[in-house]
């Protein structure tokens, strides 16, 4: 079987990630990396690494999940080779810090269909106040 990872902050689950992983699992043996509190840079992560780890292995569609060495997957994915490296679709045509890496060792990046969630999104429609 086939091991697909695919890495990102994973704050505030919904549905826009869990379309993306569940279209990650139909390619192999999911493993998801996440980015820890310390490397997260837009914005402070609502929920700590260890609640967004909890929340990702309670899903059915997720193998494993890692918490990540660094700000990215580099060296988890010098470490796992994995078979295909998964993003979404917001990603096409992006260099990403690892794209060199993932070039040199030969692995595919795959990208997922558009979804409608995303996590500002999600966040813009809670109300204040």
């Amino acid at each position: 079987m086939k091991v697909v990872l695919v890495h990102g902050v994973w704050d505030l689950l919904h549905v826009g990630h869990l379309a993306h992983l569940e279209q990650a699992a139909k390619m192999g043996y999911l493993v998801v990396s996440v980015v820890p509190d310390r490397y997260a840079t837009k914005r402070k992560p609502i929920y700590d690494e260890r609640a967004r780890v909890r929340l990702l292995r309670a899903l059915r569609c997720v193998n494993h999940v890692m918490l990540c060495d660094g700000p990215g997957p580099e060296k988890l994915i010098r470490r796992l080779e994995p078979n295909i490296y998964v993003r979404g679709p917001d990603y096409r045509r992006k260099e990403m810090p690892e794209s060199a890496l993932l070039r040199r060792l030969r692995i595919p990046v795959r990208y997922t269909k558009e979804f409608q969630d995303r996590t500002s999104k999600v966040l813009a429609r809670i109300p204040h106040g």
